[in-house]
């Protein structure tokens, strides 16, 4: 049943210009695949009829980019060998054909899977390996190069835009759009000496056509991210083309979003360590790319180089990212190749690794720090989204996450997948974080995929490594009212973590989720939980004090998309509201 309400409140959130953007392009799908004019035509006359791809700048980014991700060449040979024989795996879903050369965008195992998995594979991510894996082109083979041939062969002439309402639809939304381009831009780049003329004639074709109907197509009425991605592959389209019409509108939109999409301490608003691992690489990307041909930009560098700054200080003691806000491994650079890849285009942060714990926190994000070198507390303790772009925030009010040696002992969820349902939705709730939840609704209202409707307003204080106050109100239509507040105090390697709730609704109940390696016991005379390792040993005392209840539950962790695993939950419950906590010892 559609929550009217809450879409009715993700859209009043919505900034204008996102607004405009959304009836624009809600007119051209509904309009232009209705009037008798051949759009696809008119795109396929505004491409050249003859240009040379100036494609030396891409093809040393991509060699950047390569050795920033050393350490995974090995397995992206071996995804590429995989996807020549058939094979296309995305979002741990994995879809066969009989061989690479039947690998069809539109085959009808393909239109089964989710979108977000059609997106991919209508933007030709099956190709990323390949050009991630090497830039020699003798190791590519001519039976190879056939078979990547067949896949953009399959593509030409049987998708054209805006035929069965399909404008900005399917195979043409602008985010598989510019996954096309970035995709053959670099192996073209990469491997031009080893292919035949007329292919690469098609490829230039292809992306030129790509990229003007991407320049006519900016998702304005996303935004975020989105905006981000069409940046990075319009400048892709850009230099590629030797266009400067297509490269200065990528930079417009570069600049427009360092001064819109980043927090002071250059976090980008969404609150996603892994989508802001996304925003980084195409920062770094278009700071390499437009200063390699003379057009850089200072605020694109700095932008970049604040959200390098940004990573360093949020890089837990395992170097992964934490799992906040629809993140996962695996789909975006790992940490440390990200802030390599800075390195590679002359971008380092300044921080200080000598610094206090404490000073590496990030309080316009909302991100803090208590603990010291591989044993660290990190608290989430900050407004649940910024009100126009609700689609990818989780329900984490004072959220903690505990590394002890190194390792992950309490985690966030991750996400299993962007399609509406029972898996998302508990993704997102609030019992699937390491929070206090107030009776049996949630905080807040969350619908279908991303709509979102409240906020927290929270209060936060933060005194340097011993001491954070979150405290914020919660009320509305189909919500309970009640106030919380969450004190987070430090000593050594332990915390003491004290909730106070005032409200006439109960039960209330907190919940600590622990990495699917550890085992956990309830020791009931003691009134405490004891957490092993994998190894067996104990680490960490989770002792309880003025609860009703305890008990050791199991709930899913999605640390990949597609990918489920159970782990022990410490559940600690009230019927009545109050003060309680609970304290988090390092064994030794």
């Amino acid at each position: 049943m559609t929550d009217y309400l809450t879409l009715l409140g993700t859209a009043l959130n919505k900034q204008p210009r996102q607004l405009f953007g959304i009836i624009t392009r809600t007119a051209k799908s509904s309009v232009l695949s209705r009037l008798p004019i051949d759009v696809d035509a008119r795109y396929e006359t505004r491409i050249p009829k003859d240009f040379t791809p100036r494609t030396e700048p891409i093809r040393q980014n991509t060699v950047r980019l390569q050795e920033s991700t050393a350490e995974k060449r090995d397995e992206y040979a071996r995804e590429a060998e995989v996807a020549i024989g058939g094979e296309i795996t995305f979002l741990n879903e994995t879809v066969s054909f009989e061989g690479g050369k039947a690998v069809s965008v539109d085959a009808p195992r393909v239109l089964e899977q989710s979108l977000h998995w059609k997106l991919k594979c209508w933007g030709f991510e099956h190709l990323e390996p390949v050009w991630l894996s090497s830039h020699d082109p003798s190791k590519i083979s001519d039976d190879d190069i056939a078979v990547h041939r067949a896949w953009l062969d399959d593509w030409i002439g049987d998708h054209p835009i805006a035929t069965d309402t399909r404008y900005l639809r399917r195979y043409w939304m602008p985010h598989s759009v510019c996954l096309r381009i970035l995709n053959w831009a670099r192996y073209d780049s990469l491997f031009a000496e080893h292919l035949d003329k007329e292919f690469r004639k098609e490829i230039r074709r292809f992306v030129y056509k790509n990229a003007v109907f991407l320049s006519d197509n900016v998702e304005h009425g996303v935004g975020g991210n989105h905006l981000v991605e069409n940046a990075v592959a319009l400048v892709v389209a850009g230099v590629y083309a030797d266009e400067p019409t297509l490269w200065k509108q990528g930079r417009r939109i570069f600049e427009r979003a360092a001064e819109t999409q980043f927090f002071k301490d250059g976090g980008h608003i969404e609150r996603s360590p892994m989508y802001h691992l996304i925003v980084c690489q195409r920062f770094l990307t278009a700071v390499d790319l437009l200063e390699s041909i003379g057009d850089g930009s200072e605020k694109i560098r700095s932008a970049a180089n604040d959200g390098i700054e940004f990573l360093e200080r949020l890089q837990p003691p395992d170097d992964r990212i934490p799992l906040f806000n629809d993140s996962v491994f695996g789909e975006a650079l790992p940490l440390s190749s990200c802030l390599a890849y800075a390195k590679s285009v002359g971008i380092e942060a300044s921080l200080d690794h000598n610094k206090q714990t404490h000073e590496k926190s990030l309080p316009e994000s909302g991100f803090y720090w208590f603990g010291n070198d591989d044993t660290r507390l990190l608290v989430a303790a900050h407004e649940i989204t910024v009100p126009h772009l609700p689609g990818h925030a989780h329900v984490h009010p004072g959220q903690v996450c505990l590394w002890v040696d190194g390792k992950r002992v309490l985690t966030d969820t991750g996400v299993f997948e962007y399609a509406a349902g029972p898996r998302r939705q508990r993704a997102r709730s609030v019992r699937s974080h390491n929070t206090v939840q107030v009776g049996d609704t949630e905080p807040v209202r969350l619908a279908s995929s991303f709509w979102l409707l409240g906020s927290f307003g929270p209060e936060v204080e933060y005194q340097k490594n011993n001491r954070l106050r979150m405290a914020y109100e919660i009320g509305g239509i189909g919500r309970p009212r009640y106030e919380h507040e969450r004190q987070i105090e430090s000593e050594s390697d332990r915390w003491r973590i004290t909730d106070q709730i005032n409200s006439e609704e109960g039960p209330v109940v907190s919940r600590f989720h622990v990495h699917p390696e550890c085992e956990t016991y309830f020791d009931q005379n003691n009134e405490c939980v004891t957490i092993e390792d994998a190894n067996g040993t104990p680490i960490v005392e989770v002792e309880i004090f003025d609860y009703a209840e305890v008990d050791i539950d199991t709930a899913p962790y999605y640390p990949e998309y597609g990918e489920a695993q159970s782990r022990p939950v410490i559940v600690v419950s009230r019927e009545t509201p109050g003060t309680y906590g609970v304290h988090l010892s390092e064994l030794d």
